[in-house]
């Protein structure tokens, strides 16, 4: 049985590797919250068919008798489905309002809910409502939060919850499996994915040809094509037969390393098999033969697909026109896009951008521009890449201005511009010596987020480049672009390009910041560089960014931050803290302004144990963090927490420093 102490017994055992699937009070959003409090989830507009779906809830609500809770989860199921999330949340605070007992199929939905809105935290508090109420979670319950973890990219989160579930002895089925593994897959963790078809099948789970197609899916995106068949023929032996799924992610992989002529005897082999091709099947083979310049065995298989009664569809027709855009035969595109109204297929928005592209690369600007003009016409949206395309053709043919009116008009209809889409300009710009304007927009690059965006995305080559091409045409970045970078390279774990664009930075005259200085101190210690980190502090008390030490041992208060900590300086322990009128100092002092000053001390000294606990090699340090005043501890005995530290395996040692500003709390 499932109850709220063994989930929390599960949540405590995550949290010694540095993991909890922590449980806040539960809290229902009322009809007049604002979204803002869930993540600002964005709720699709109400048709009249969801208008209708509250009107009849609402007059269940009045009824006497009540309606079945059966017919109230039909509504909040129906409104869960079409992606109402935030109406089903507040229908079910009516419900509970009025008294009405909800059952596991009711939370189940509301779990759903949350997971749609992407606000895992809301989510687990609900399951935490099921577990205190008595309920007994089902598959349904499970399988809902493991996939919402799955869909925020969790993906640790979920592999330590799917562990902590099966150690209470709760048992999954296909159906979770295979949602779980496509969950692994589809956010790059293929060899995970690996590893718990194995271990299913230790818990007498059989996995079927869902699992193995998805895992067979992931193999071949990553290009381990003879990895993909090894699973393959795992399956034929197990006597679990391939569909038409298997066989087109084969195809694809095949495709993808360049094997066509294996990728079309997988295709006869299908077929011998009495297992139709479908229209992804056709599509994937014309698109490999296109890309390896097969053209005229691309149209032999698009007639074999024809005649076969599979009709082509867009995808189709826009393989056959970028291979012959590529090739610089334009005339035959524009006879391939033309011939798709006849075949009654509408081009899309990647049929354009692809016309767009041939005329461009074949300085036909004009033609470009009157069929991205004709986009509109068709009540066609261009995206990101139909702009950046056209813009880079434009500057390509020196219409620099044209250029910057087309980004100002694709910003005005709310599509992103991106990196290619900067390049182009900036590219553009310098070879038409026009700096000044180049330098304006990098700084509306900066601005924008656009450098910084490309650090957290993991694209720090691009950021390298632009941010090299900038630095060799004379326009210098500043601090604050210095200080990205450099944060960018820390999290690469770049330390040594981090530490030579610091020095960098200062030999052109732009001293490094706080935030800087801040940012490199802390990759520094996270790597155990300490003479490093020793050096930096010493800079910064020279250049007066951080106050001489002050008398430290344990205070706390939200308005202290620790960045950083040192064993070597001021009888081994540093603390690095900004106060609460943002001076940054090297020592630790403060007050805070919720609860008694005891219970804040006692606060600072168990969260201090525990982070001095998990870094292995400290003995004693504090890190302030309000949000402990939450749910995280709430009324929970201080003292047998701190109990329980002292009573591990290491040594503490205190001090009890007297400070004349706070006598209370010594």
């Amino acid at each position: 049985m499932w109850n709220a102490a063994s989930f929390s017994s599960l949540s405590f055992s995550f949290s010694r590797i540095r993991f909890a699937l922590h449980i806040p009070s539960f809290v229902v959003p009322c009809t007049s919250c604002s979204t803002s409090t869930l993540h600002s989830h964005s709720q699709p507009p109400s048709p009249p068919h969801v208008d209708e779906a509250v009107d009849s809830f609402t007059r269940m609500l009045s009824m006497r008798p009540t309606p079945s809770i059966i017919q109230f989860n039909q509504i909040l199921s129906s409104l869960s489905k079409t992606n109402h999330f935030l109406t089903a949340i507040s229908l079910f605070h009516q419900l509970q309002t009025n008294g009405i007992i909800p059952s596991i199929v009711t939370f189940n939905i509301l779990i759903n809910c949350c997971c749609g809105m992407d606000n895992m935290t809301l989510a687990f508090s609900v399951f935490a409502k099921i577990l205190r109420l008595d309920y007994q979670p089902s598959t349904v319950t499970l399988t809902t939060l493991l996939k919402g973890l799955c869909l925020s990219g969790n993906l640790q989160k979920a592999l330590l919850f799917h562990d902590g579930v099966l150690a209470h002895g709760f048992q999954f089925d296909q159906v979770t499996y295979g949602i779980f593994i496509n969950g692994l897959c589809k956010n790059g963790h293929t060899e995970d994915a690996i590893q718990l078809l194995r271990k299913i099948q230790l818990h007498g789970v059989v996995p079927n040809v869902v699992i193995y197609s998805t895992i067979i899916d992931g193999l071949c995106k990553d290009t381990l094509v003879s990895r993909a068949f090894h699973l393959y023929s795992e399956m034929l032996a197990k006597r679990i037969s391939p569909n038409v799924i298997t066989y087109n992610t084969l195809i694809y992989g095949l495709c993808l390393v360049g094997q066509i002529n294996k990728a079309i005897g997988l295709l006869n082999d299908m077929v011998l098999k009495n297992i139709l091709p479908n229209v992804r099947t056709y599509n994937t083979l014309i698109d490999g033969l296109c890309k390896k310049g097969n053209i005229t065995y691309a149209k032999s298989v698009l007639a074999v697909m024809i005649k076969d009664g599979v009709k082509p569809n867009v995808v189709t027709y826009n393989s056959l026109m970028e291979w012959y855009c590529l090739s610089n035969e334009l005339n035959k595109a524009k006879h391939v896009f033309n011939g798709m109204a006849q075949s009654g297929v509408a081009p899309d928005v990647l049929s354009y951008s692809i016309m767009i592209n041939g005329f461009c690369k074949s300085k036909m600007i004009e033609d470009a521009l009157n069929i991205f003009e004709e986009m509109s016409h068709k009540n066609l949206v261009p995206d990101t890449v139909t702009y950046s395309t056209l813009i880079d053709g434009l500057c390509k043919s020196k219409r620099i201005s044209c250029a910057l009116e087309l980004l100002q008009k694709m910003e005005d209809r709310g599509q992103p511009p991106n990196l290619i889409t900067y390049n182009s300009l900036l590219d553009g710009m310098f070879k038409n010596q026009q700096l000044e304007q180049a330098l304006v927009l990098f700084n509306k690059m900066k601005g924008g987020g656009v450098i910084d965006g490309l650090c957290k995305s993991g694209r720090l080559k691009n950021e390298k480049e632009v941010f090299h091409d900038l630095s060799i045409k004379g326009c210098h970045p500043n601090v604050r672009t210095y200080t990205i970078m450099i944060n960018g390279l820390c999290k690469e774990g770049l330390l040594h390009e981090a530490l030579a664009l610091l020095s960098e930075m200062e030999d052109n005259g732009c001293l490094p910041d706080v935030v800087t200085y801040e940012i490199t101190i802390r990759a520094l210690f996270e790597k155990g560089e300490i003479d490093k980190v020793e050096k930096l502090l010493h800079e910064m008390i020279s250049r007066g960014l951080l106050k001489e030490p002050l008398p430290g041992g344990f205070s706390s208060g939200s308005d202290l931050k620790v960045v950083g900590l040192s064993r070597s300086l001021f009888n081994d322990i540093v603390f690095i803290t900004q106060d609460e009128n943002g001076s940054w100092i090297l020592g630790c002092n403060g007050n805070s302004p919720v609860w008694s000053i005891f219970r804040c001390e006692l606060l600072a000294v168990w969260n201090g144990l525990m982070l001095a606990w998990e870094a292995d090699s400290l003995e004693v340090f504090q890190k302030l963090q309000h949000i402990f005043s939450s749910y995280l501890l709430g009324d929970v005995d201080l003292f047998s927490k701190i109990q329980d530290l002292l009573r591990r395996n290491w040594n503490v040692r205190f001090e009890l420093i007297k400070r004349e500003a706070n006598n209370a709390a010594d």
